[in-house]
């Protein structure tokens, strides 16, 4: 669950930093230290509306794989089973020779 927000998170950062390279002057200002401390200063200084329009701003083939590769890796890490068992030993391989004196 957590891999596809992390690359969702990703891929959005990357985005948005992308825009700005485009766009210097659409920069956000980051909170200052007296209001970061404040949750609606924070929520205020993120940019969903250049994330929107870097959304809308995608051919509609790019959003829809996006979603469709997106929809498959959750669904993939959802129904994921544990792996079978690897294990290629044989009962004799798990009981070692006897290493000690021989009978006498």
């Amino acid at each position: 669950m957590l891999f596809p927000l992390r690359a969702a998170l990703v891929i959005g950062g990357l985005t948005y930093l992308a825009l700005l390279r485009d766009r210097p002057d659409d920069a956000p200002v980051l909170p200052t230290p007296q209001t970061a401390a404040q949750p609606a200063s924070i929520l205020a200084a993120l940019p969903v509306q250049s994330l929107t329009a870097a959304w809308d701003a995608m051919a509609p083939e790019v959003r829809e794989r996006i979603a469709r590769e997106g929809a498959d890796v959750f669904a993939r890490h959802l129904a994921s089973q544990p792996a079978a068992s690897a294990d290629t030993l044989a009962d004799a391989d798990r009981r070692p020779a006897w290493r000690g004196v021989a009978a006498r």
